[in-house]
């Protein structure tokens, strides 16, 4: 479990803010490693104006891709002669500088400790624990809920009054059955 950190900012939390006036789309690079990132709305893209808090690494690569997106929307492809120019439509200082306009960083998260795998195999009991305890809470309601509908169902005098109500319902039983069974047929 010895997790080398491969880089600094891994555990950095950033800002992401589309400043412009349109939806950054997953087909615009609203995607890290492939995937569209979603705004808040649950919409693929990043709506105009709506700021979000990220990653690092991933803060970066929308921002990038954003800054992208702004200078090939706002590049003219032609000239006046309506030839195609053959010019670049960003230096590498104009792109950075627009990037860091998206982005702004906000705190670094702790590393997470290193842990033993005698740790995390204690701590998988811990949670085993919880969720056994959990369990046996959850049958303990139903235990009870069969109790208390047991209890109103003494409201039955005798076992002539359960096999009266029984052939009410319409519920099949077994008459040679005692009174407390044929009053769960009543609850089921």
């Amino acid at each position: 479990m010895n997790q080398e950190t491969s880089n600094p900012k891994d555990y950095q939390v950033v800002s992401f803010h589309n400043s412009t006036d349109f939806r950054f789309t997953p087909e615009m690079g609203c995607m890290y490693s492939g995937r569209a990132i979603n705004d808040m709305t649950g919409e693929a893209g990043i709506g105009a104006g709506v700021t979000m808090t990220v990653p690092y690494h991933i803060g970066h690569q929308l921002a990038l891709n954003l800054a992208k997106a702004v200078m090939v929307k706002g590049a003219p492809i032609k000239d006046a002669a309506d030839k195609p120019q053959g010019v670049s439509l960003w230096s590498e200082t104009g792109l950075e500088n627009l990037k860091k306009s998206f982005i702004k960083e906000l705190y670094s998260e702790e590393r997470p400790k290193e842990q033993s795998q005698a740790e995390v195999l204690i701590a998988k009991i811990a949670e085993l624990n919880k969720l056994e305890e959990r369990l046996n809470a959850k049958l303990g309601e139903v235990t009870t809920k069969d109790e208390v509908v047991t209890e109103s169902s003494e409201a039955y005098r005798d076992k002539a009054e359960v096999i009266a109500e029984l052939t009410k319902r319409e519920i099949k039983f077994d008459a040679r059955k005692n009174k407390a069974e044929l009053e769960k047929l009543l609850v089921a």
